[in-house]
């Protein structure tokens, strides 16, 4: 039996790097031939570990000017920040722009949102994200359109033909893990993006819960893209890959631990009290030194990070795609992104890519 393939392996970087520096990274990628280029927007709760934050459009739009071919996603923006009718905007000038590369991911963000003040027990975030994309839809149509729903109110003009430069039919992914949120992806989005530190078993929950959704709104998925946030650094010397790779993966431990607070998640990778605790205690003890020096091969493993030579990557990624995977999004650690981005080209696509 052949082993199972990717469509592709996508880049992914959050936006706490310089703008500038994150348009060479994307102009690497293009010429190295890796399928797409995607923005996580970053928020002010990265400051605690040295990040900064930059608006995600914005520095789409950077990129955009920057690249040529390669497809450009943004992984993800919050609505709970943003109206829809101003995202249905960016999305249109980015589209634009890139002259047609652009994929809208739409996810709450909780990073990002939880200090914020909203109601969440009223901006649920099905409701908040299913009124979202009805609008971004509508106001992208052209046509007059009016929205009232328990979230979002709009009223929008039709559009003169000749002034739409974007596609109105451009995808819009949904970035989720929880069920109900999944299953509106299957239900109602262009494809679905799982977060940072899935697993196998997290890629298998997802598809069934999209095949209820899909099956409650009467539609296929066939074909429907699966997308994931997969931390990652490659180097020949696989043991400074995975030491590079520690410090992302205690960041996005903490964020689950502290802002996601999603059980699931942690279930499915198979961690332990025991593998947990010593982080917790880092976490709640504000230790002194290195705190990433609590995340064990043990944990890297279980958490399917990319981290090590391109045959142990390859790897990985055969075992995501034997779990339904169809699109790897590698969030390249910035020490070492160079040898990363080359090697990942070079050795571990040309083993794990090709059509479905």
């Amino acid at each position: 039996m052949l082993p199972p393939k990717v469509s592709g392996l996508g880049v992914l970087f959050k936006t706490y790097d310089p703008v500038s520096d994150l348009v060479e990274c994307a102009a690497l990628v293009e010429r190295e031939g890796l399928h797409s280029f995607w923005l996580a927007e970053a928020y002010h709760w990265f400051r605690n570990y040295g990040g900064e934050s930059r608006g995600a459009m914005v520095t789409a739009a950077a990129i955009a000017c920057g690249t040529r071919r390669i497809p450009i996603g943004i992984g993800i923006v919050t609505p709970y920040t943003r109206h829809p009718t101003i995202i249905a905007m960016e999305a249109a000038a980015l589209d634009e722009v890139s002259g047609g590369r652009l994929t809208l991911g739409l996810g709450v963000g909780k990073v990002g949102v939880n200090y914020l003040g909203f109601d969440m027990s009223r901006m649920t975030p099905v409701a908040t994200h299913r009124e979202s994309i009805e609008i971004i839809r509508g106001v992208l149509r052209g046509k007059p359109f009016e929205y009232h729903g328990k979230i979002f109110h709009a009223t929008v003009p039709a559009v003169a033909p000749e002034s739409v430069r974007y596609r109105p039919d451009l995808p819009i992914h949904i970035g989720a893990t929880g069920p109900k949120m999944i299953e509106l992806a299957g239900a109602t989005a262009d494809g679905l993006i799982l977060p940072g530190l899935t697993t196998p078993g997290l890629v298998r929950y997802a598809r069934e819960h999209l095949e209820i959704g899909a099956r409650r709104s009467g539609r296929a998925l066939n074909g429907f893209p699966v997308a994931a946030v997969i931390v990652c650094c490659i180097s020949r010397d696989g043991k400074r890959a995975r030491d590079i790779a520690r410090p992302m993966v205690f960041t996005y431990l903490v964020n689950k631990l502290e802002n996601i607070q999603n059980q699931t998640l942690i279930d499915v990778a198979g961690l332990t009290e025991d593998d947990l605790a010593p982080i917790q205690r880092a976490i709640a003890r504000r230790e002194a030194g290195d705190p990433s020096r609590h995340v064990s091969d043990e944990i890297l493993r279980k958490t399917s990070v990319i981290a090590g030579t391109p045959e142990e990557c390859v790897e990985t990624v055969r075992n995501l795609a034997a779990s339904g995977l169809t699109l790897p999004l590698l969030e390249v650690a910035w020490e070492g992104r160079e040898e990363t981005i080359r090697l990942a080209a070079g050795e571990v696509a040309p083993h794990v890519t090709g059509g479905r």
